[in-house]
């Protein structure tokens, strides 16, 4: 077995390896309640059942033949390194199984008659690279940050984030040169299979042309207060797209946008300016940071007197999401993409049939976001969801792209 392992990783060190970072939610708190003594003890359980049933579990997964390498790399925080490029797919049945086995599992306590469960945060990257820990550290970080359980970072996707120092200059030079651009996914109306509207979601050059998604600049952007700036330009840009092309857009906002006086300010006064409410939805993220519904709900009534739409983002990863929708004017509520995906599980098919049924009793539409093959298309047309939006009705698109691809389906 120790030759094989040694074989496995020699092949191996050249190549892509997955790498997964779990860490122990409160585990200040635990050590404070319970004291360190358990606070060890747990963390020496969790080992144990990360060695054992867990690893035993993916290697089910994966293959035994697979190394697979654990380790304890801060006091409560741990590594699972497979020597193996997984794809997509088996990386999130992987995650899932090490979540539910972790949050499901009865802790012991030295000097207590009673066990406890914990939370953790998951985050995975993979790479050949030996930055493959930075950039899964980078996705920890991330998850945390958000609230999320688990965070995924494709290194190839934010090599430039760690790497590159000169991302700040990036951000700058695509200010500097209006080189801030959204690309538009389709939404399409389930009954008639029309596309009626566009999600805009941003994206920024370097100056070798290379395309940069939000999620490695948008951190940036903020620290270095440049966010502001890319959100103006990004506005411009959509309302030349619509007054000439006469297309339907949704754009995002987060919390902390409206809460920003600058971006309020300008996304008003631009929406009345130019007379394009009837054309626009603004699309919230759902989550629980919002506090202030009051102040959320005086902007949306503000924007609504102009014909503005607005849609509810990531619909059923948040708390109190029922709560939240009645304290909100919405027009559509957008199905968040892990429950499509996991749509032809009964226990997800039913959580989504309620969220359809509360929506239609509200008189609010639905979008069912991820839809990426045509089964999923078929169960969200079953259930009665409204529109689709996804890889299987469309990926995002540059504006030429995307009238070249109207005109395409016209000739």
């Amino acid at each position: 077995m120790f030759f094989l392992n040694f074989i496995n990783k020699y092949l191996n060190k050249n190549n892509i390896k997955t790498l997964f970072l779990i860490d122990i939610l409160y585990m200040k708190d635990l050590n404070a309640i319970y004291q360190f003594k358990n606070g060890d003890y747990i963390i020496r359980q969790l080992k144990e059942l990360l060695k054992s049933e867990i690893k035993n579990s993916i290697h089910k997964k994966i293959g035994k033949k697979t190394n697979i390498q654990i380790r304890n790399s801060h006091a409560d925080v741990f590594e699972i390194l497979i020597f193996s490029d997984i794809n997509l797919e088996k990386i999130n049945e992987i995650k899932n199984i090490i979540y539910e086995k972790i949050v499901s599992y009865n802790f012991k306590l030295l000097d207590k008659n009673f066990c406890i469960n914990i939370d953790v945060t998951i985050s995975c990257s993979k790479s050949s690279d030996k930055q493959i820990k930075v950039f899964a550290e980078k996705a920890l970080h991330e998850a945390k940050l958000n609230y999320l359980h688990y965070m995924y970072f494709d290194s190839s996707l934010y090599k430039e984030d760690f790497i590159n120092e000169d991302l700040l200059e990036i951000i700058n030079y695509s200010i500097k040169n209006n080189l801030v651009e959204p690309y538009f996914q389709a939404i399409m109306d389930n009954e008639t299979s029309q596309i009626i509207k566009y999600e805009a979601l941003m994206r920024i050059y370097d100056k070798n042309g290379n395309i940069l998604v939000p999620n490695i600049f948008i951190h940036k952007a903020k620290k270095y207060r440049l966010y502001n700036k890319l959100m103006q330009i990004l506005f411009d840009k959509i309302i030349i797209y619509i007054l000439k092309y006469k297309i339907h857009v949704s754009i995002n906002l987060d919390y902390v946008d409206i809460l920003n006086p600058m971006i309020k300010k300008t996304l008003i006064k631009k929406i009345k300016e130019h007379q394009i409410g009837s054309f626009l939805t603004i699309e919230i993220l759902e989550n629980e940071k919002v506090s202030n519904f009051n102040m959320v709900n005086d902007f949306l009534k503000e924007v609504k007197k102009y014909g503005v739409k607005i849609a509810i983002d990531d619909f059923g990863i948040g708390f109190s999401n029922y709560e939240n929708i009645l304290n909100l004017e919405i027009d559509y509520i957008k199905i968040d993409g892990s429950l499509i995906k996991r749509i032809n599980e009964d226990i997800y098919l039913n959580l989504i049939k309620s969220i359809v049924l509360f929506s239609k009793q509200q008189n609010i539409k639905l979008i069912a976001e991820y839809v990426s093959d045509l089964k999923t298309l078929r169960y969200v047309k079953n259930i009665q969801i409204d529109y689709s939006q996804g890889y299987y009705i469309g990926k995002p698109l540059s504006i030429d792209e995307l009238l070249g691809k109207k005109n395409e389906k016209t000739t």
